[in-house]
């Protein structure tokens, strides 16, 4: 398992500078459609491995669970950027271009104030199947204010704008923060007799 984490890690930060080299470097960066659609899919990919290297930790979930949560995670950490075109409000790529606001899905005090309620909700009710998903929400929020953070910084409103992250600490924050939220999320984790989603009709 430790080669796993080590595997994962490593393959998260590679994925990411290669990434971002090909959305914003490569000879098909000009394109704004390109660059828009690539970005999506590095998200993606960045919530997959985080989300994958989050539960390297813990053994006692089923591939079910696991699963599910993965996917969770990889669909938001794209969606996110839906907030994109409520600001443009527009349903045109093209629309999107030149945009000079950051919509609320890329606040990080929103989503801090959002999965703190829902933590401390799932936490002090039991509802562990609830509790993890709120995780992969953290994982997944997190992983892309981070990448974005590289070139525009942090939005937490309403104290403004932090400047942008330095990239080694950007690629260190991406491969260290899935391990901690592992940590603290079975260190909260509420316990209880049976789960209440049968993830198995879905999975």
């Amino acid at each position: 398992m430790k080669f796993i984490k080590v595997f994962l890690t490593i393959s998260l930060c590679i994925f990411a500078l290669l990434g971002d080299y090909i959305v914003f470097k490569s000879k098909y960066s000009s394109s704004f459609p390109f660059r828009a659609l690539s970005d999506s899919v590095v998200h993606a990919g960045v919530g997959l491995f985080s989300s994958l290297l989050f539960f390297t930790r813990d053994h006692s979930l089923t591939s079910n669970v696991c699963i599910y949560n993965v996917t969770l995670c990889t669909i938001a950490s794209s969606v996110i950027d839906i907030d994109h075109f409520f600001v443009a409000k527009s349903i045109y790529l093209k629309d999107l271009s030149g945009l000079n606001q950051r919509g609320v899905f890329h606040c990080t005090t929103f989503w801090l104030l959002l999965t703190t309620i829902l933590l401390s909700y799932t936490y002090f009710y039991k509802h562990v199947d609830a509790y993890i998903s709120t995780w992969m929400l953290v994982v997944a929020f997190t992983s892309h204010h981070i990448r974005d953070a590289n070139r525009r910084g942090l939005w937490c409103c309403p104290f403004g704008h932090t400047p942008p992250l330095p990239t080694n600490l950007y690629i260190t924050l991406l491969a260290t923060l899935p391990h901690l939220f592992s940590v603290m999320c079975a260190f909260m984790r509420p316990v209880i007799v049976k789960p209440s989603f049968d993830y198995s009709l879905i999975v």
